[in-house]
């Protein structure tokens, strides 16, 4: 069960201690209808979430997991990325993701960079 939307003065708030990951993702157009986001970039994860996404068959740079690694890129769109923390790790959107177009010579794209985060409370044994 992922919460898609906690107001900001809720959190400021609330005390409790939260762990944050970054997803970062394009999504382009290529027709009516057609969005596509092959690939996205996780921020802040750790070995847990990292075998997790092996456990799901997703190919991961660097293909190893280090400590103080702060970037993997994963070979899936971000909406599975964060369904695999949210379902299994607890993790949540707090708020709307932050976006922006890009323009290139490879077509029009928009990059969202999603900000997840999970309770310490919530941790599971």
């Amino acid at each position: 069960k992922i919460r898609l939307y906690v107001p900001f003065q809720y959190i400021l708030m609330d005390k409790q201690k939260r762990e944050i990951v970054g997803v970062v993702g394009d999504v382009r157009r290529d027709m009516e209808g057609h969005h596509c986001a092959e690939k996205c970039c996780v921020f802040g994860i750790r070995e847990k979430e990292f075998k997790a996404f092996e456990e799901h068959n997703l190919k991961i740079h660097p293909s190893k997991f280090k400590p103080e690694t702060d970037r993997y890129q994963i070979k899936a769109s971000p909406w599975r990325v964060m369904n695999i923390l949210g379902s299994e790790f607890g993790y949540y959107i707090p708020a709307m993701p932050l976006q922006g177009r890009v323009d290139s010579d490879a077509g029009e794209r928009r990059t969202c960079i999603f900000t997840l985060q999970r309770n310490l409370a919530d941790e599971p044994n």
